[in-house]
């Protein structure tokens, strides 16, 4: 993939919906997910999936569940698309702090806060009162104590359980059971339990189960 795109091409391989910015800010926050979308996501490259999934591309799939699931939560769609901004930080990238990371590359929790506020704030910052209040967003997201924090948190336990499990049964080298062991606690709507068990089936039949 190109590093140096014109505005337009920009425009139709990276979507910033729903983000409704224009001028100068459009293209700053185009570049910003442009640059998500060259990030691979660090679980998969970590168990030698081929081709994995980027960070983008996982934002892009939480707001598909986001709106399948609740498209009556305002502002859910906008948190998803900006949770892992922080991860354009180039001395950053993808951090894992879950205990099935290798101990020498894990970050505690505490440290990768710290390490993706910074780094959100200095994001925000060009992008004004806009800014502030994705910042604020994003601020909310972490704290997990909203309703709306929580459902998006979950979604993204939900998601990381369903592509473990399409790539397990594509032949990739990860174990899926891994992910609903870890993951799967932590997700508690009925709703989203549903769909786990469902997707959960195609590691038994081995076909699609959307």
């Amino acid at each position: 993939m190109s590093y140096f795109f014109k505005p337009n091409d920009m425009e139709n391989h990276f979507n910033q919906s729903p983000l409704n910015f224009r001028g100068q800010n459009r293209l700053y926050v185009l570049k910003v997910i442009k640059a998500l979308h060259e990030i691979p996501r660090t679980g998969w490259v970590d168990r030698g999936v081929q081709n994995p999934e980027t960070v983008g591309e996982h934002s892009d799939e939480l707001i598909i569940l986001a709106n399948h699931f609740y498209p009556f939560v305002t502002n859910l769609d906008k948190m998803l698309k900006i949770h892992d901004w922080p991860e354009t930080d180039k001395a950053l990238g993808d951090i894992r702090t879950d205990s099935l990371c290798p101990p020498e590359r894990r970050w505690t929790p505490e440290n990768k806060y710290k390490a993706e506020l910074a780094a959100m704030e200095k994001i925000c910052l060009p992008l004004g009162v806009a800014g502030d209040e994705l910042f604020q967003l994003w601020l909310e997201f972490e704290a997990g104590e909203t309703e709306r924090a929580k459902i998006a948190k979950q979604l993204d336990k939900l998601q990381a359980i369903k592509k473990a499990i399409f790539y397990q049964t594509q032949g990739q080298t990860v174990v899926a059971q891994e992910f609903v062991d870890y993951n799967g606690p932590k997700i508690t709507r009925p709703e989203l339990i549903k769909a786990m068990e469902k997707a959960a089936l195609r590691l038994k039949t081995k076909t699609l189960v959307c």
